[in-house]
């Protein structure tokens, strides 16, 4: 798939390396390892992410019901195996109080510290999540490959939801489309408890985890350029 290479901390547009530079440079951040346009949600697709990365690729597994896989994006160059990798599931919510049901999203994006890319999508100033937001009690926990990985909230409006902890030795990031709306209005999401307490998360580098997982349409949060984050 065709697009542009961004820079993952700010979605500014990249030079490619020179004789000047041996990285892409962004005017902002100087040199930094490119976030690369969306590939489609498919088995080849995630396979060759799979081969190429230096952090997990993680999948929720068994998906819930009605939920497809839908795009997968990565921060990698020809130097760089991937730094860091979103990977978008997509499927029906529980209708809130009073109103219908819709459409849930989530990304999660496991990193290398000092990638950006988490931290940019959640709209953080800094690279990481420092160690504030990592205090107290989780709002919840997952399973990544059957290791309990507690997530702490960093954001959450009536847009999405933003948390944040650590798997398989790097950041895990898990944004929830939509966000915690009125508790009694019609654009109330989900509680980020409701979707993820019992999710378990496998990393598709390894070679027993070879799933047909069921894919759908390129998701709006893995097609953002340069112009914005999302839609």
């Amino acid at each position: 798939m065709g697009g542009t290479a961004l820079c993952p901390r700010c979605d500014g547009a990249v030079r490619a390396p020179s004789i000047w530079h041996s990285s892409a440079t962004c005017a902002a951040h100087g040199e930094v390892v490119p976030l690369q346009p969306p590939l489609p949600a498919d088995a080849d697709h995630l396979r060759w992410v799979a081969e190429r990365s230096d952090v997990p690729v993680w999948v929720p597994w068994p998906l819930p019901a009605g939920w497809l896989l839908t795009g997968t994006r990565c921060v990698r160059d020809e130097r760089h195996d991937a730094q860091a990798v979103a990977v978008a599931v997509s499927g029906p919510r529980s209708a809130a109080p009073g109103g219908p049901p819709g459409l849930a999203e989530l990304l999660l994006v496991a990193e290398q510290p000092g990638t950006g890319l988490g931290a940019h999508l959640a709209g953080l100033t800094d690279v990481d999540p420092g160690e504030d937001p990592c205090r107290g009690a989780p709002a919840v926990r997952v399973h990544a490959d059957d290791a309990a990985a507690p997530l702490w909230t960093v954001a959450r409006d009536e847009e999405r939801t933003v948390l944040v902890g650590e798997a398989g030795g790097v950041w895990l990031w898990v944004l929830l489309w939509p966000g915690s709306g009125p508790p009694d209005g019609p654009g109330a999401g989900p509680e980020p408890r409701e979707v993820l307490e019992d999710l378990r998360l496998v990393d598709l580098r390894d070679p027993a985890h070879a799933l047909d997982l069921p894919c759908g349409a390129l998701s709006p949060r893995v097609r953002w350029e340069a112009a914005g984050v999302g839609a």
